[in-house]
């Protein structure tokens, strides 16, 4: 067969962390590499969710556990906030991320960067406007997009979404949120905590409604009897009007309407993968929930691979970046292997903290897997006592064996303590095993240690 004279060896679509990290290990292994950029250089996660959405949570908590210093005998009472002050934070945190420079991060390291879109025209050529580029492979890496529910008058009425509500200037008096999930939960605790009044609808019988239902509990009761936020379940919004200087939202609970006046709406209903490439032209597989690929990130077009959030997978960005170092190895060498999801944990990045990794009970429960649960909450562990801090738990579940299938673990640094369960998935160990490690005293970590001991085999 005739050699093909390709422009490179590998072109990634999408330059956030799905597909930057597979870019600079092809090109440090020696092969030609491109990246194609429609939106901003380094993906969403420096400039528009995880940095900034991060920094302003930081700032709330710091100015949340300020406020209540008096119960460590601290004077607290005439502390305040400036937030144009507290965006500048914001801004400087993502200037320090770097993201302004990604394009000559790349360039530095032998990658190709072009800014526009890319649309495939066979399974080695896309075009980037007039620009015609071909490759051996590729690696769709296009992430996802906010999406915008069908309710009646979005359209019209100036809603905020993640990624404007970040940059606003002054916070509005009330405000509601549309959508109760991680990024809803979060929003609501961080303009309550700045003193917004807000209201929490979400179309679900509870908010966090992927979580486990303990989870749940413990964040209606934070939100509600200390943030003061208003929780709307089972609420599904049908309209928003404006009657300026407020806004009218229109709900259904049940079959009864019901509506509310605020300031601002904040739409938090989710993401939808980027799949809008002309991929029917390279043979790729999709729908509307992502693009499909077998367990080697491999698409239905053999020289295609896929990562991040265009699979309709995950949507956090150590997914995309394990995502993308796995795919890497398949595209570039002859030994395949598969991701391993079972050991990446899932943050709410909330105070306190929700971290959980593995299997949960309703996933355990819809796969008929036999397991035990075991509980512990805060509230017993000397760290509690310490930091006057004393909602949430640590949950193990574990197999007949007492194997580790997951876990959730609702407690300041929450993010940091999941890695010890993290850990023991990854490698096999037991409950047992965990609880079998000296733990620090007075860490926040005893409580999941005591989760350990306590769960039982059969």
């Amino acid at each position: 067969m005739p050699k093909h004279n390709f422009d490179y060896d590998l072109i990634v679509v999408g330059s956030g962390a799905a597909g930057s990290v597979a870019a600079e290990i092809a090109a440090r292994a020696g092969r030609k590499v491109a990246i194609v950029e429609e939106n901003t250089l380094g993906g969403s996660a420096p400039t528009l969710s995880d940095v900034p959405v991060g920094a302003l949570m930081a700032a709330a908590h710091t100015f949340d556990e300020a406020r209540r210093g008096s119960a460590f005998g601290l004077r607290t009472a005439t502390i305040g906030y400036n937030y144009p002050s507290v965006k500048k934070w914001k801004d400087l945190a993502i200037h320090r991320s770097g993201a302004t420079a990604t394009g000559e991060y790349l360039r530095n390291r032998g990658v190709s960067v072009f800014k526009g879109r890319a649309h495939f025209l066979s399974p080695n050529e896309v075009s980037i406007g007039r620009r015609h580029l071909t490759a051996n492979k590729f690696l769709i890496a296009t992430g996802s997009s906010i999406s915008t529910p069908d309710i009646v008058g979005v359209g019209s009425v100036e809603c905020l979404t993640p990624e404007t509500a970040i940059d606003l200037l002054r916070l509005p008096k009330s405000m509601l949120i549309i959508g109760a999930g991680t990024i809803g939960v979060q929003f609501a605790e961080l303009f309550a905590i700045f003193g917004t009044k807000v209201y929490l609808a979400d179309i679900k019988k509870r908010i966090l409604p992927d979580e486990d239902d303990e989870v749940s509990e413990v964040m209606t009761d934070v939100l509600t009897r200390l943030r003061g936020v208003e929780i709307l379940t089972s609420a599904r919004v049908i309209a928003v009007n404006s009657e300026s200087p407020l806004v009218r939202v229109t709900y259904l609970n049940g079959a009864v309407e019901h509506s509310i006046k605020v300031e601002k709406v904040l739409i938090a209903t989710g993401r939808t993968p980027n799949v809008d490439l002309g991929l029917e032209n390279a043979g790729v597989d999709y729908d509307k929930t992502g693009i499909k690929t077998d367990e080697f990130l491999n698409t239905s077009a053999r020289n295609i691979y896929a990562a991040g959030d265009v699979l309709g997978r995950f949507s956090k960005t150590h997914s995309a970046l394990y995502e993308s170092r796995i795919a890497a190895n398949n595209l570039l060498g002859k030994n395949k292997i598969a991701p391993n999801y079972a050991a990446i944990p899932r943050v709410i990045w909330t105070s306190p903290e929700i971290a959980s990794v593995g299997m949960t009970e309703k996933d355990l429960t819809r796969e008929d897997v036999k397991f035990h649960r075991s509980t512990v909450q805060n509230s017993i562990i000397p760290r509690s006592n310490i930091a006057n801090f004393a909602a949430g738990f640590s949950k193990v579940l574990t197999g007949p064996k007492g194997e580790l299938l997951g876990a959730t673990v609702v407690a300041p640094h929450a993010a940091e303590t999941i890695n010890e369960i993290s850990l023991a998935i990854n490698n096999g160990l037991t409950a047992q095993d965990v609880a079998n490690i000296v733990h620090p005293f007075g860490s926040w970590s005893e409580v999941l240690r005591l989760a350990c001991a306590k769960a039982r085999t059969k």
